[in-house]
């Protein structure tokens, strides 16, 4: 048997991409023909939903 290292690590991401002139919420607006983009990820089999340490991006 081969040893090849540690078991690779992995971690479940969710991605939400908002692209949009107003937020949801109507709190902020661009402006007529300008555009808000956020994204936010989500790590779900860690806790609080959060970036392991080893997970450097």
């Amino acid at each position: 048997m081969i040893e090849t290292g540690p078991r690779p690590r992995q971690v479940k991401f969710t991605v939400v991409v908002q692209y949009t002139r107003k937020t949801t919420d109507g709190r902020y607006d661009a402006g007529r023909g300008q555009k808000i983009g956020v994204i936010t990820a989500y790590c779900h089999n860690q806790s609080g939903n959060k970036r392991p340490a080893w997970a450097q991006m």
